[in-house]
């Protein structure tokens, strides 16, 4: 980690300083709406 914030530091030409950091996961915060398809066709179907 030091060694990143060093390159990053020389490329910038000052000195980089991380406040914080948040991990996340793959998938994580990604809410996924469950739907009934069949309900869904019928109602584009005009079969409510």
């Amino acid at each position: 980690m030091t060694q990143v914030l060093g390159e990053v530091g020389n490329k910038a030409g000052a000195p980089v300083k991380l406040l914080g950091y948040v991990r996340m996961q793959l998938g994580e915060g990604i809410e996924k709406a469950v739907d009934d398809f069949a309900a869904e066709v019928a109602k584009a179907a005009g079969q409510a």
